[in-house]
């Protein structure tokens, strides 16, 4: 029997004892508690009625009978005849057996735990930087678990294992969250969480199956692996949306630890900040009602940087300050994607001033006999080398690290091929040029290929 018959047998069954029982004065205060039992089970029916609809869509058609079947409190009912206190008795167990067969139902699946997994190839045509090399790799292993309880506490939790340049394996608590839902124009988070910054860093971050391309815009890279920018943070997060006559408006406004520079890699501190200055930041878009699958935005952030690098003597403080607007539309066929940095950056210790600094890239993707997409990448990063903030990304005390080349200017151009094997994995081939000032402005070509899945 359906969810919504079972729902109006049980009412129709209550109606029916009602009236038999006024006709007999049932006790008043059993009557009450049936009553209240009645309606909990109600209640559990209401709200666990989505899931079960769910889950029986993906069970077979002999499963889904058989749980409504046991499931139907009217299955093994007395009859009209039998003496209506001994109807009120039973109903009372058939109530009690609902609750705690809706307790063990299918719908308790437990925590269910997601992740992303690739590998792929790579290869160079030029004068790479010997930290970049050619060759099979393994791409990141990314486990998330998104655990709620009821309808407003829940949580997310994301551990990625990935290999460096130089071939260790590392383990990153990537987020850790704890979210209360306080309305649907307001939810609060706690923990580390992605910066909110225009649209790709919490759309896609390490989702290499959901994202089109092999590679992120290289100046978005991670922290890690020689991102200029802090795309992690740990701190306190509200996000929302609302409508409006214009569209919908999406926003985000955060505030957390700093981030630092510590031998020419950012770091977000997760174990506290270096001073008491936090990091604030924002971002705001609009889908407007009349351009439907559009999404335009503004953000920014302040950072107050504190910098150093072992035995080189070169130390700092920079107020970093980022400002900039991104684009987002979406159709059955076309994924655009733009977005736009511009670097504001001032030297608090030093003699060097203001100094300002610019990043973009514009990426397109166009879908084609229903699985293949082609795709087109053009980024430029134009960053002032009279920046502390960047002229000590690039001072690693003499060692080899991924900002020698990320806290230079470039541009690259990219084109590739997508295929989707299923809805939940993908083959794709990258091919890209990049000329870069780190390497005395010699272009070097990549062929990439990748083998993407989700999970």
């Amino acid at each position: 029997m359906t969810h919504f018959h079972l729902k109006w047998a049980l009412v129709a069954q209550s109606l029916l004892l009602a009236s038999a029982a006024c006709a007999q004065s049932l006790d008043t205060d059993r009557l009450k508690a049936l009553e209240q039992k009645f309606s909990q089970s109600l209640s559990q029916i209401e709200q666990l009625q989505k899931r079960i609809a769910e889950l029986e869509q993906r069970q077979p058609a002999t499963a889904t009978t058989s749980v409504s079947a046991t499931s139907n409190p009217t299955t093994n009912a007395l009859s009209s005849s039998t003496p209506v206190n001994a109807r009120v008795d039973h109903l009372e167990v058939t109530v009690a057996n609902l609750a705690n067969s809706l307790a063990k139902s299918p719908t308790d699946v437990g925590l269910q735990l997601h992740g992303f997994m690739d590998v792929g190839y790579a290869r160079a045509n030029g004068n790479a930087p010997a930290y970049d090399k050619s060759g099979f790799r393994l791409g990141t292993f990314d486990l998330y678990l998104t655990p709620q309880l009821g309808d407003r506490v829940k949580g997310l939790v994301e551990l990625a294992f990935e290999y460096n340049h130089d071939g260790v394996l590392a383990t990153d608590l990537e987020r850790l969250q704890l979210g209360y839902v306080v309305s649907d124009q307001l939810t609060l988070w706690a923990g580390r969480f992605h910066t909110p910054l225009g649209y790709w860093n919490t759309a896609f971050h390490h989702g290499a199956q959901i994202q089109t391309s092999i590679t992120r815009p290289r100046f978005m890279g991670f922290e890690d692996q020689g991102g200029i920018l802090p795309v992690h943070t740990v701190g306190l997060w509200m996000t929302g949306k609302f409508d409006t006559r214009l569209g919908r408006v999406n926003y985000d406004a955060f505030a957390g630890n700093s981030a630092s520079l510590r031998d020419g890699t950012l770091n977000y501190n997760a174990a506290g900040y270096d001073h008491q200055d936090p990091a604030v930041g924002f971002n705001l878009g609009l889908s407007p009602a009349a351009l439907p699958g559009l999404t335009v935005g503004l953000h920014g952030m302040q950072h107050k940087v504190n910098s150093t690098v072992a035995g080189a003597g070169s130390n700092g403080l920079v107020n970093l300050q980022v400002m900039g607007g991104y684009a987002f539309f979406e159709s059955s066929q076309w994924e655009l994607i733009a977005e736009y940095y511009q670097f504001n950056n001032t030297d608090l210790l030093g003699t060097a001033g203001t100094n300002t600094s610019t990043a973009s890239f514009v990426q397109a993707g166009y879908q084609f006999l229903e699985r293949w997409t082609g795709f087109a990448r053009y980024e430029k990063a134009s960053l002032n080398p009279g920046d502390p903030y960047f002229s000590l990304m690039n001072s690693d005390g003499g060692g080899t690290n991924y900002t020698t080349r990320y806290g230079s200017s470039y541009t690259q151009h990219t084109l590739g091929l997508r295929y989707d094997l299923d809805p939940r994995s993908a083959i794709k081939l990258q091919a890209e040029q990049i000329v870069d000032e780190g390497n005395a402005n010699r272009p070097v070509n990549w062929l990439r290929a990748q083998y993407s899945l989700r999970f």
